[in-house]
C-alpha cells in the first residue's frame, strides 16, 4: 500500500455532533433530490423507491437486522406538516415572495464503528449499594447538558424499583470509576445504559438490605455483527436510529432572505427513557442543524480562521428558533436498555439538507453547498435569470 502524506493549509476538523454524519447526509440527500429532478420525479417519490427494508444489505455488506419504519415515519411527517399538499402548491409560484418546503430522510449508526467497542473501548460499569441502601452509579461518561445523569439513574431506578432520589451519579473521578468509554458516538445510553441495566438486574437478585454490595459489568460484543477492519466490510453498527425532517421557508427573491416558518422532526430512537430529555435532544439538534445549513459560515485563509469570535461566527439564537414539532416512532432495540437507541448525533443531521431542499423548492434552483447564505441564493437566482434571458 502506498501512503502519501501532504501538508495543507486547511483548518483541522473534528466531530460536529457526529463523525462526518452532518456532511455526508447533506451530500446524500441533496444528491438524491437532484437525481430525482433529472429523472423527472418528485423527490420524495424517488427516495421511496430506494427505501431499505429489514433484512436487506447495508453499504458495507452488513445487514439491517431491526425493523425499518421509514414508511410510517414519512407518513407521520406528511400528516404533521402537510408536506405533500404544500409541495404541490408551492411548485407553481411566480413573483418576488415565495414559499418552499423540503424533506430529508436519514439514519445514524449507534455506538462505535465496527468492532471498536469490543477491541478498543472494552467498556466496564460499576454499581455500588451503600449500607443505607442508596445506589451510586460509577461510570466514566460525562453529563455535559444532555441529561445523561437523569437517564442512567432512571434506568437503574426502574430495574431496582426504587425512587429516583435513591440513585446517585456524580461527575466522574477517574480514581474511582471504571473506564466505560468516552461520551461520544451515540453510545452512552445504549451501550453504557445496557451495562447498568444488567448490573442492576444482578443487584436486584442478590439484594441484601443494610449491606454494602458492588456489581460490575463488562461489555460483551453481539455475535451477530461481524466486522473486518482490514476491508471495512460487515456490520458497521449493531443498529441504527432513523429520522425524517421537514423544513418550510418563506423567501424574498429580491433580497435573497429566507424565514423558516416551520420545522418538523420524526425520529426512531428505539424507546425514550425520559421524554423531556429526548425532546430537548430533538429540538436542540434540529436548531443546531438549521444553523449549520443557513448561517454558520467559517472562512479560512492559509490555515487561519477569519471568524475569530462569536461576533463574527453567527449561530442561531432563541430569536432564530422557528416552531419545532417533534414526534417519536416506537421501535425498541433489544440491545439497548428498555429498548433505547442512540439519540445525540441523529437529531442534528437532517435539518440542513431539509432546509436547503426547501430553499431549492422556493427559488427553483439547485444548491450544492452549506451554509447556503443569502449571497449564494442571489447568485443562483441571477444565473437562472440570465439563462432565461439568453
Amino acid at each position: 500500500m502506498l501512503l502519501i502524506r501532504l501538508i495543507t493549509n486547511t483548518v483541522p476538523t473534528g466531530a460536529f455532533r457526529g463523525f462526518g454524519g452532518p456532511q455526508s447526509e447533506f451530500a446524500i440527500e441533496t444528491h438524491m433530490s437532484h437525481l430525482a429532478k433529472l429523472a423527472g420525479k418528485e423527490s420524495l417519490t424517488f427516495k421511496k423507491e430506494h427505501f431499505v427494508k429489514q433484512g436487506e444489505e447495508t453499504p458495507t455488506g452488513g445487514k439491517f437486522y431491526e425493523p425499518v419504519k421509514l414508511e410510517e415515519m414519512v407518513a407521520k411527517a406528511d400528516s404533521l406538516s402537510d408536506y405533500t399538499r404544500k409541495r404541490e402548491e408551492y411548485s407553481w409560484q411566480k413573483g418576488r415572495l415565495r414559499k418552499g418546503i423540503g424533506m430529508s430522510i436519514f439514519l445514524h449508526g449507534c455506538g462505535f464503528t465496527g468492532s471498536a467497542e469490543r477491541d478498543h473501548i472494552k467498556a466496564k460499569v460499576k454499581l455500588e449499594k451503600k449500607e443505607d441502601d442508596t445506589i451510586e452509579i460509577l461510570v466514566s461518561n460525562t453529563d455535559m447538558g444532555q441529561g445523561l445523569k437523569t437517564t442512567l439513574s432512571k434506568i437503574v431506578a426502574k430495574v431496582l424499583e426504587l425512587p429516583l432520589e435513591k440513585i446517585k451519579m456524580i461527575n466522574p473521578d477517574t480514581d474511582r470509576v471504571p473506564d466505560s468509554g468516552p461520551t461520544v458516538a451515540s453510545r452512552s445510553v445504549m451501550t453504557v445504559g445496557k451495562l447498568l441495566e444488567r448490573a442492576a438486574i444482578r443487584l436486584k437478585k442478590e439484594w441484601k438490605t443494610g449491606e454494602y454490595q458492588a456489581f460490575e459489568e463488562n461489555y460483551v460484543h453481539p455475535e451477530l455483527i461481524p466486522w473486518d477492519i482490514n476491508t471495512f466490510t460487515g456490520d458497521a453498527y449493531p443498529t441504527y436510529s432513523w429520522g425524517v425532517n421537514v423544513v418550510e421557508v418563506e423567501m424574498d427573491t429580491l433580497t435573497a432572505t429566507t424565514e423558516i416558518t416551520g420545522t418538523w422532526g420524526i425520529f426512531d430512537l428505539g424507546t425514550a427513557i425520559d421524554d423531556t430529555i429526548i425532546r430537548g435532544q430533538m429540538e436542540g439538534g434540529m436548531l443546531q442543524g438549521l444553523g449549520y445549513g443557513s448561517m454558520e459560515n467559517m472562512i479560512q485563509v492559509n490555515g487561519l480562521i477569519r471568524q475569530n469570535s462569536i461576533t463574527d461566527y453567527i449561530i442561531p439564537t432563541a430569536m432564530d428558533a422557528p416552531k419545532i414539532v417533534t414526534a417519536l416512532i416506537e421501535n425498541p432495540y433489544s440491545g439497548g436498555p428498555f429498548g433505547a437507541k442512540g439519540a445525540g448525533e441523529l437529531t442534528l443531521i437532517g435539518t440542513a439538507p431539509a432546509y436547503v431542499a426547501a430553499v431549492e423548492h422556493a427559488a427553483q434552483i439547485n444548491a450544492n453547498k452549506i451554509p447556503f447564505l443569502p449571497e449564494d441564493l442571489i447568485q443562483q437566482i441571477d444565473e437562472v435569470n440570465r439563462k432565461k434571458e439568453a
